[in-house]
């Protein structure tokens, strides 16, 4: 019984970390676009809008 019990944990764990990455995945793409856009509003604020070439 007590090997039934340490399975159903390890599987319950792999789970739970598969959750957790493919919660990550699929949330990147909106947290890379709002680091970016907080790196353009301060360095809008810095350079007062203006854009070198």
């Amino acid at each position: 019984m007590k090997k039934q019990v340490k399975s159903q944990m390890v599987l319950f764990y792999a789970a739970l970390i598969a959750f957790v990455i493919t919660a990550l995945l699929v949330l990147f793409p909106y947290i890379q676009q709002r680091v970016q856009g907080s790196y353009q509003t301060a360095g809008d604020a810095f350079g007062e809008g203006e854009q070198l070439n």
